[in-house]
């Protein structure tokens, strides 16, 4: 079903054509060989297994000479570059493993890292504004958080809209990027996988704080409330406190951790502190140490070093995994044709590495992951010639053709002052004076000119200077790409009253794989490009069932696969209603409770408590609609998933849906808050909503603070936040119940809501939704 008509519209797809632009960059030829050696040394990984390598070194733009050069992180050489005039001024420069984006403000130049082939542009969703650029797992980000607008390039490109302002977004070694409305709070989160974003997490209104990700998970560090929360697509989880620190509000935190711990910069006292978040349960004492002098206003880890950056005043210092002081560098910087002087900046690339670039690009700085240093001069080389500080190799292409140079045709700046390397002028009588040359325009970037020898044979016709660019060798014929291969290994099982279709990569056969669509009696569905597996909920029972599979890509649709046979033979239990904590207040122990839920077409056995995953092996069995948990630890929040298991009438035992809740023990007594979410009275809502899939989702609050406004937001786990959300208040004992603000049809779909506070957020149980019938 699809979501009813006034949750938050759908991502769109980018605003962009893929063609290629008709304009090849002039250094296609030697710079591909250059650059198919940084592909080969990185591993850059096919789209076509499914595997994604990082991406080894760093794009920069230097803007003096309108050139983008790629620096290989692990030797500090220049190993390739080409043309971009089209980029601004402090540029940032990120790369997939296919290709490059230049991110300037209000344009994307994009390009080839195969060929260097200059690409149409990318038409950004922001205007007038430099976005930030994030790497990791093989994609790419640019990030616009005045406007709210988020760009994912690679394989699976989206845009999403989760609306600004937005704070320093970070993506976690698995490709997953998330960020902070700061204004509503809501913590949103873009898997690889997916191709919209969804806000599973909300952070109190007008608390200030920071990301931070940690391999592949991320933390929000709330400064205003001193406490740190694991962030996960089903909430946010309680951890460690920030001790007995004092940090300001205003901190900066750097995005990813340093060996284990926070880093948070108290710009007011000059500090920093790193914070213990690997023993969540015992953390080590935090480190404080003391910092030079400086405006710092951007902080990065390279994993177990620290660099930090004064924009102002171009300082730069890096500090080790102990906050002790490695290394300091002044980047130099000038303005740019009589403009004001861009600032210099600081870059996270996907090798972890830090690469910090001056305003123009002609320097950068880059931080290993212990801190230590090394400057670069870009686009400058020995003599200031605008050169890499490497050559690309000479092509492999020699039958052509070619006319030897005086500098090589690249060059876009002055060229060198040292005489140009050709055979000496020879003596020749000169010109009669009767008929001047025609003089040549002076020398400028790409118009040089080397010494001609006069024709004896004419004297009226002086003859034609001979150009230092050489003719464009002939395209080799790009091969026209094919339809796709079969998607490999397809597999249907029956899971949750459905079924999961699982597929391996088909062969892309030279053009981009961009979705794949699968079909079945009574549906179909089609999925990106990057996907391997897809859910499909709400089977007839005895029925049987075949997916069918197939590819597509610019040149048509592939070869279609069916799948195995599957049939759901029995329906299975119900979700259990309204999971909750019935009692507490005994030290390492708790007991749920929960209401009984329609036995499907089996006569009921037991029902099965399991913690930590809905496939963990099965902790407690119970008869009754409640289990006690004993062996927790007190403040730890864990995920309860418990199910009814019914026998059929062929003696076949059937594994029921689940419901999750999230909960802790504690040793005192105390009321217990309850944030309750269920099925309610059916209703109707658009063309969208109707009986019988639609009905309410009906929320219960108990025990929190009595007299206060709060704000409910329905969750469901394809639709994300599908509805705008409700505030409303307590009563004088804390209690709410809201029974008709959220119509629903999401069927077989995980549903839950979350509850705001002035002390917090609550999460609601987890159950699957179902129709009336």
């Amino acid at each position: 079903m699809r979501p009813i008509p006034f949750r938050p519209r759908r991502l769109t797809e980018l605003l962009r054509r893929r063609g290629r632009s008709e304009a090849t960059l002039a250094a296609v030829v030697a710079g591909c060989v250059a650059l198919m050696s940084v592909v080969v040394l990185t591993g850059a990984g096919s789209p076509d297994n499914g595997v994604k390598f990082t991406q080894s070194g760093h794009w920069v733009y230097n803007s003096v000479v309108g050139r983008i050069f790629h620096l290989d992180g692990a030797t500090g050489k220049v190993d390739a570059d080409t043309e971009v005039k089209t980029a601004s001024p402090g540029a940032q420069v990120v790369q997939t493993d296919k290709q490059g984006y230049v991110l300037s403000r209000s344009r994307i130049d994009q390009f080839g890292k195969s060929d260097l082939t200059v690409l149409d542009p990318v038409q950004p969703p922001a205007t007038n504004e430099q976005p930030v650029g994030l790497e990791a797992a093989g994609a790419a980000f640019a990030v616009y958080q005045q406007a709210g607008r988020v760009v994912r390039f690679g394989d699976k490109e989206t845009i999403a809209f989760p609306g600004g302002p937005l704070g320093d977004p970070v993506v976690t070694s698995d490709g997953t990027l998330w960020v902070h409305r700061v204004g509503e709070g809501d913590l949103c989160r873009l898997p690889m996988t997916a191709d919209r974003m969804s806000c599973p997490a909300t952070a109190p209104k007008g608390h200030k704080g920071a990301l931070t990700a940690v391999g592949t998970n991320a933390v929000f560090v709330d400064l205003t409330a001193r406490q740190v929360y694991t962030l996960n697509a089903g909430g946010m989880d309680t951890g460690p406190d920030l001790g007995d620190i004092d940090v300001p509000d205003d901190a900066l935190v750097a995005g990813n951790d340093v060996d284990g711990r926070l880093a948070i910069v108290d710009r007011t006292h000059n500090k920093l502190h790193l914070v213990d978040i690997s023993h969540p349960d015992k953390p080590e004492a935090p480190i404080s140490t003391p910092l030079p002098k400086g405006n710092y206003d951007k902080v990065a880890s390279s994993g177990d070093g620290l660099a930090l950056l004064d924009r102002k005043n171009s300082n730069l210092i890096t500090l080790g995994r102990d906050g002790k002081k490695v290394d300091e560098a002044k980047l130099p910087s000038r303005p740019v044709g009589g403009r004001e002087k861009p600032e210099a900046n600081l870059y996270r690339g996907d090798d972890s590495r830090v690469y910090v670039e001056n305003g123009i690009g002609d320097r950068v700085v880059v931080v290993d992951r212990d801190g230590e240093t090394e400057s670069v001069d870009i686009g400058t080389g020995e003599d200031g010639a605008g050169k890499p500080t490497t050559t690309p190799k000479k092509p492999e292409n020699t039958a052509r053709p070619t006319i030897t140079p005086p500098a090589k045709p690249k060059t876009t700046v002055p060229p060198r002052t040292t005489p140009p390397r050709t055979t000496p002028p020879r003596t020749t009588p000169p010109r009669k004076p009767e008929t001047p040359r025609k003089t040549t325009p002076p020398n400028r970037p790409g118009n040089e000119h080397t010494p001609d020898k006069p024709d004896p044979g004419k004297t009226k016709t002086p003859p034609p200077t001979r150009k230092t660019t050489p003719p464009t060798p002939p395209k080799p014929p790009a091969a026209k790409p094919g339809r796709p291969g079969a998607p490999l290994n397809v597999a249907a099982r029956i899971i949750d009253g459905g079924a999961v279709v699982t597929w391996g990569a088909a062969a892309a056969h030279g053009a981009t794989i961009t979705s794949y669509k699968l079909s079945w009696t009574g549906g179909s569905t089609t999925v990106s490009g990057s996907t391997r597996s897809a859910l499909i909920p709400g089977l007839k029972t005895k029925t049987a069932y075949y997916f069918t599979i197939y590819a597509v890509n610019s040149a048509g649709n592939g070869p279609a696969v069916k799948s195995n046979r599957v049939e759901l033979k029995w329906n299975p239990a119900e979700s259990p209603r309204e999971l909750l904590v019935k009692d507490d207040g005994i030290s390492g122990r708790l007991t749920l409770g929960w209401m009984q839920p329609t036995m499907g077409d089996g006569t009921f056995l037991r029902y099965e408590v399991s913690i930590g995953s809905s496939t963990a092996p099965v902790r407690v069995r119970s008869t009754t609609t409640s289990a006690t948990i004993s062996g927790l630890t007190d403040g730890k929040y864990s995920t309860f998933f418990v199910r009814a298991i019914t026998k059929a009438s062929d003696g076949q035992e059937v594994v029921g849906k689940y419901t999750s809740l999230s909960a802790t023990s504690v040793s005192k007594e105390q009321p217990t808050k309850r944030v309750v979410a269920s099925r309610g009275d059916g209703t109707t809502y658009g063309d969208n909503c109707q009986h019988p899939e639609c009905a309410y989702i009906q929320v219960r609050i108990e025990n929190l603070t009595p007299n206060t406004t709060y704000s409910i937001k329905p969750y469901t786990s394809e639709w994300g936040n599908f509805n705008p959300g409700y505030s409303t208040k307590t009563d004088a004992q804390g209690q709410l119940l809201v029974p008709d603000q959220f119509p629903c049809s999401a069927v077989g779909q995980l549903t839950w809501v979350t509850v705001q506070g002035p002390e917090g957020t609550y999460t609601s149980n987890k159950f699957f939704w179902k129709s009336d019938t």
